[in-house]
């Protein structure tokens, strides 16, 4: 099941979603589709810091 993320950067809002298969967690946002390890930590975390990394990334050209 998917459950909705959001995070802030800056005056915008990103949202994402992701769910967990085990202890991998599949992160999709607008800019694509990433998968993460999460280990010991929630997943919400995980999803979380991952979203605002992304979305704090310069676009390349």
């Amino acid at each position: 099941m998917w459950q909705v993320v959001e995070v802030s950067v800056g005056p915008q809002i990103h949202r994402g979603r992701f769910r967990t298969e085990g202890k991998q967690l599949t992160l999709e946002w607008r800019g694509g589709r990433t998968v993460e390890w999460c280990g010991m930590l929630r997943p919400e975390v995980v999803a979380t810091n991952r979203l605002r990394q992304l979305v704090g990334r310069p676009i390349a050209a």
